[in-house]
């Protein structure tokens, strides 16, 4: 992020962001998505595919937490704050593989 971004949030009065990594193991690729706790996993999940993977979600795509395994998608509607809170994924590290590649 850079100075300009950082000095908009603090006069917006939005907290700062957290980092989201995610590592494309059909390609090699890993992308850094900055979220906040109040974003809903659903839109830094559309912005994944919008912004990074350059695609569109197919019913067969695999995201899962690095750190265990589990399934990110069906936590799509819990706000991050919500989802760190409950435990899932502490280290905000996710696992991509596409359906029809990866691991």
């Amino acid at each position: 992020m850079n100075e300009t971004q950082q000095a908009n949030e603090q006069e917006e009065g939005t907290e700062p962001h957290l980092e989201l990594t995610v590592h494309n193991e059909d390609d090699g690729e890993s992308y850094t998505l900055h979220v906040t706790r109040a974003e809903k996993l659903a839109r830094a999940i559309d912005r994944l595919y919008e912004h990074k993977l350059h695609r569109e979600r197919r019913p067969d795509d695999r995201l899962r937490c690095e750190s265990g395994g589990e399934d990110v998608f069906q936590f799509e509607e819990l706000t991050f704050k919500e989802y760190i809170e409950a435990g899932h994924c502490p280290a905000l590290e996710w696992l991509f593989a596409g359906g029809t590649g990866g691991a």
